[in-house]
């Protein structure tokens, strides 16, 4: 995820919500959250910033197939207004 400001407002590129981005802050929540690296790498290359806290976690309760992950988060991962 692309670094923003500490505890600045962003809005997911998932789903559009907005939510308090704490990643250059000590014990961010974004930190706690499991994923594989290999899904981590393909969140950086396919959303622009960082999710929020819901759908960080949906990700990792998912735990997207390998070794498809970019296909996976092409396939079910829209934004929930498209869906």
């Amino acid at each position: 995820m692309s670094a923003t400001p500490p505890d600045q407002t962003s809005l997911c590129p998932r789903c559009e919500s907005t939510f308090a981005c704490g990643v250059r802050s000590a014990g961010c929540w974004c930190a706690e959250v499991m994923l594989d690296d290999a899904v981590r790498a393909d969140l950086v290359r396919f959303y622009e910033g960082c999710l929020c806290p819901d759908c960080l976690k949906f990700i990792a309760e998912v735990k997207p197939p390998r070794p498809s992950v970019r296909a996976f988060l092409a396939s079910q991962l829209r934004r929930k207004a498209a869906r």
